[in-house]
This record gives C-alpha cells, structure tokens and sequence, in this order.
C-alpha cells in the first residue's frame, strides 16, 4: 500500500492511491486491457447507416400515426352509436311512462288491434274456403262425384260412384271380384289424394306407389320392415290393414273440414269426401275443427274386419303381426288371447 493509512486501518474501501498501485503490482491486467481492440466508431456508424435508420424509424412512426388515426375515427363511430342508442332509450322510456298514465287507451288501441287482425284472418280463411269449394266442386263433377241428391235418385237407391263405378256397401266387399275392389279403391285414393292437396292436409298415414302397387304406411315415422298394401290380390292381412289407414285418412280430413265421422260409417269412403267437400261452404264448421280428433285406428280395422268377415284367429293373429310391423300395436297385445267376443285392439 501507498498510504500508510489504509494499510493500517484495512477498510472496505481504499483511496485512489492505493487503488492505482495495486493495479500496477498486477501484470496481468495490463495485458488484458492492451488485447482490448479500440472501438472504430467512425467505421460502424456512418452516414449511410444513419439515413436508413432515421428512414426505417419514419417509416414506424407513420404506420403509428396511421394507426391511432383510425382508432380516433372508431371511437368517434361508437361514440355517435352510443349517443343514438341513448336517445331511443330515452324515447322508449317517456312512450312507456305515457303508457302507464293512459292504461285504457291502450288496453282498447290493442284489442282493436287484434280485432281488426282477426277479421282479416277470417276474411283470407273465408276466400281460401270458397276457392276450395270452386277446385273441389270442379273435381267432383270430372269424377263424377254428385254432391247434391235429388229426390229421383235418392228413391232409386242409388251408391254414389266415382268413375261410374258403384261404392261397395258393408256387405258387398266379399261378392265382388278382386279387380273391382282394386279399381274403386284406386278411384278412391285418386281423388282423396286431389282432395288433400287442395285441404293443405297433414296426414297421419302416407300413400305412395312403388312401381304399379300402392302403399300406405304411417307418415309420423319411416318404418323399416315393410308398408300395407292397398291391393287385395297382394296379401290380404295387409290390405286389411292398409284400407283402414286409409279409412282413417279421410275421416282426418272430415274432421278437419268440420265433420265428425261415427266409426259405423268410416268404411262409406266416397260419402265421407262428399261431406267433407260439403263441409266447405258451411263456415260454422271451425268450432268442431277445434275439436280433438278421437277416432281409433283399431276401431277402424276391426270394421272392416267385419266387411270380410274375419273373425278367426288365424285371422286376428295375421293382422296382429302386420299392426305390430307397422309400430301401430303396443306390446302388450301379444298377451292377449284371441277370444271371438273380446275387444283385442289397444
């Protein structure tokens, strides 16, 4: 040490002195500071590099200008936004206070509101009803349908036809051949089907043809295994089946023109569609449209069981087989014992 003072004291720190004689002791250090290159600043910062610089941070600073300049506009878009929404909830409130000063004006300003609309529904129901009426009355008179029956015909006992062709009665369907069963039911399903189109009709059972054969099946499922038949000659069980969905079709309709057919008349077919194109000009008819739709399609086969006579259990096991394909029969029919004088449909 050069001072004598802090060789004696040994603080922590030293005077500059000391400091700069211990650095001379140590030889070392000089060599790692003389291998230490001076920096060229002239050579690394020269003019061109400070131009591209100075060009890159302009560059940066207008993309920020630019930036916050449509953030300024946005903000003042949200702003004008804002200032609107305010003011319509402002409106809002004031109509709304006013409303609850005048509460019987405008309890009456509304169901004048729903009055005049529910005429105007009733006016557009009426002038669909009656185009209806024109498109149906059209038909019938093609097919050959008599809506009216006047007294002559009605001593001569006259069925009503379609095509020319008589309706078989409950007791004919086993005294007439095949094909002329196969040919009313087909004049049947021809104009009941004209029929539902013009009614705008959602059917619970769907006709369709599959090549020169029609079929019926229910039309709130897609049933996998199979469909009824519409065509005697086919399988009986299944035409079984098949005539009573359709039976149960027109009664729909009937239903929803406003005519409430009895299960004991459900087999009349071509009658039935008379009534329902009836039905057409009698505007009274909307109060039972209202009403639920009760008809049961097992009641509707068991009548036309009847119409063939089939009261076997042979029979009744066959039909069974075809309601329970159809997903038309609960499980617990197969519990029940085919008696002649039980009620076996669910």
């Amino acid at each position: 040490m050069k001072c004598g003072v802090c060789k004696e004291t040994k603080a922590q720190s030293f005077c500059i002195a000391c400091v700069q004689d211990r650095v001379r002791q140590h030889d070392w250090l000089k060599s790692i500071v003389s291998s230490v290159a001076p920096v060229n600043k002239t050579s690394e910062w020269d003019s061109g590099s400070i131009q591209k610089l100075y060009e890159y941070q302009s560059r940066r600073l207008q993309l920020r200008r630019q930036r916050v300049a449509a953030l300024r506009a946005q903000i003042s878009r949200r702003e004008e936004q804002i200032a609107v929404a305010t003011q319509l909830r402002d409106e809002l409130k004031d109509r709304a206070r006013l409303q609850d000063l005048q509460p019987t004006e405008s309890t009456e300003e509304k169901q004048q509101l729903v009055t005049k609309r529910r005429r105007k529904c009733q006016r557009a129901e009426t002038a669909l009803r009656s185009d209806r009426l024109i498109l149906a009355k059209v038909l019938c008179s093609v097919v050959g349908l008599r809506l009216v029956e006047t007294d002559v015909f009605a001593g001569m006992d006259e069925r009503a036809r379609l095509f020319g062709l008589p309706w078989p009665g409950k007791d004919y369907w086993t005294k007439y051949p095949a094909d002329y069963i196969n040919a009313c039911v087909g004049h049947c399903i021809h104009v009941f089907s004209v029929l539902s189109h013009y009614f705008h009709l959602n059917l619970p059972f769907h006709i369709f043809k599959r090549g020169s054969c029609l079929l019926i099946r229910p039309n709130w499922r897609q049933v996998e295994e199979g469909e009824a038949t519409l065509s005697i000659e086919d399988n009986q069980p299944r035409f079984i089946v098949g005539l009573a969905m359709l039976f149960y079709d027109i009664a729909f309709m009937c239903h929803r023109q406003g005519v409430r057919v009895p299960v004991e008349q459900v087999t009349d077919a071509v009658e039935n569609m008379r009534l329902a194109v009836l039905a057409l000009d009698e505007p009274e008819n909307e109060a039972v449209v209202r009403l639920p739709f009760t008809l049961d399609i097992y009641a509707v086969v068991q009548e036309v069981m009847r119409m063939y006579n089939l009261e076997t259990e042979t029979a009744l096991q066959q039909i069974h087989d075809v309601l329970r394909q159809l997903h038309l029969c609960d499980d617990t029919v197969d519990t029940i014992d085919f008696d002649d004088d039980e009620n076996w449909a669910i």
